[in-house]
């Protein structure tokens, strides 16, 4: 089985995530067009 970690914004949750055994990493930066990251508050 193959697992993709989304959401990756930082070298730490990166290593973490490959640390834990992720196959893929989805990574997240802020956008021109938009508002980027959206807050944890709101997911």
């Amino acid at each position: 089985m193959k697992v993709k970690i989304c959401c990756i914004s930082s070298v730490e949750e990166a290593n973490l995530a490959i640390g834990l055994g992720a196959s893929a990493l989805g990574l997240v930066s802020g956008m021109p067009g938009g508002p980027g990251v959206i807050p944890g508050i709101l997911i």
